[in-house]
């Protein structure tokens, strides 16, 4: 990668990033500060990933600690948030290793797989596949985005999905949530 393609790439990520919590404000009926300090987690988060291709065990576990904090001050019932932060981490432990298995290389890492844990304190187990899903959309969309702007294909080459699973949580944070009180 080029000096000229890696200082856009410093700038535009985190600029876009940056802008997010403006949806919050605008047009969602979550709670400010709760969010806010959602946001901050999350920026955190997808910055470290984008830049070292890992989420840090620490910042990881404070996203699921406030988030069943969160649930247990403001949810009718823990148990969907408690459902979710097992059956996150099961669920991308799984794909990984099965990845992994089939491939003969890591496609997952396990840092992923914790997210989507934290995620599901966040918001149940309910929210997690919309969080998967809207994650996937747009990892795949930042792959085509990049491979056609550079004009080279190269699947091997790693991509951070932390960022992708920040935005998916925070969407679905913001705007979709079946057990709240």
């Amino acid at each position: 990668m080029d000096t000229a393609d890696t200082g856009k790439r410093r700038f535009i990520i985190p600029a876009l990033l940056f802008l997010l919590p403006l949806a919050a404000l605008l047009w969602s009926d979550r709670p400010l500060l709760v969010s806010l300090v959602l946001y901050a987690n999350l920026y955190a988060l997808a910055l470290y990933d984008h830049f070292t291709f890992r989420l840090p065990n620490l910042l990881v576990a404070t996203l699921a600690v406030v988030g069943l904090l969160n649930a247990y001050l403001n949810a009718a019932h823990m148990a969907p948030y408690l459902i979710g932060l097992v059956a996150g981490f099961i669920a991308l432990a799984a794909l990984a290793l099965a990845y992994e298995k089939l491939r003969g290389r890591a496609g997952l890492g396990m840092g992923d797989a914790k997210f989507l844990g934290a995620a599901g304190a966040w918001v149940s187990w309910a929210g997690l596949p919309p969080v998967l899903l809207i994650a996937s959309l747009a990892g795949l969309g930042g792959f085509l985005v990049k491979s056609v702007s550079s004009g080279r294909h190269n699947s091997a080459e790693p991509i951070p999905f932390g960022p992708f699973l920040c935005l998916g949580l925070w969407l679905v944070w913001l705007y979709f949530s079946p057990f709240d009180a």
